[in-house]
């Protein structure tokens, strides 16, 4: 067998300064590192956004869920029957249009959410101490306007 020569292939594109890979970097970090804080309460981390969009705003269509939770819809779809399945959601029929479908936080996944909330917020404190409160507040801002900026690329 000839031995292949090695080169060095140069790409001119550093993944460590694109903006998209800094964002996953730090989502992925701090996604994980919820996660684990999740295990005791039997909840994963899509499940969480899901219950935490709920107890934000309640009775959501799934459109609206697939949206804020970050996921597709068939796998919410399944989230949602997991989160039935465990008490803690339950599908109603909406007022406006009684074709439709939303989905709201039980007494028992309201009263989950509002435990885990203290820790969902000490985790992004932990994340955010390094920064003034003024930066924090331009960070939402700038990440707000780098998401919706980006509809165009789906």
């Amino acid at each position: 067998m000839a031995k292949r020569k090695q080169t060095s292939i140069i790409v001119d594109h550093d993944l460590e300064a694109a903006i998209p890979y800094l964002v996953a970097r730090t989502g992925s970090r701090m996604g994980n590192a919820f996660s684990k804080a999740l295990k005791p309460y039997g909840l994963s981390l899509t499940e969480w956004r899901v219950c935490a969009s709920l107890g934000h705003t309640p009775h959501q269509r799934l459109s609206e869920l697939v949206v804020r939770a970050c996921v597709d819809m068939s796998a919410l779809s399944r989230i949602i029957d997991r989160l039935i399945e465990q008490g803690f959601v339950c599908r109603e029929r909406s007022e406006e249009d009684a074709r439709a479908l939303r989905i709201s936080l039980t007494e028992e996944g309201a009263a989950l959410a509002r435990e885990i909330v203290p820790l969902a917020q000490h985790y992004e404190a932990i994340a955010l101490n390094c920064f003034t409160k003024a930066e924090v507040k331009v960070l939402r801002t700038l990440l707000d306007r780098l998401y919706e900026n980006t509809e165009v690329l789906v």
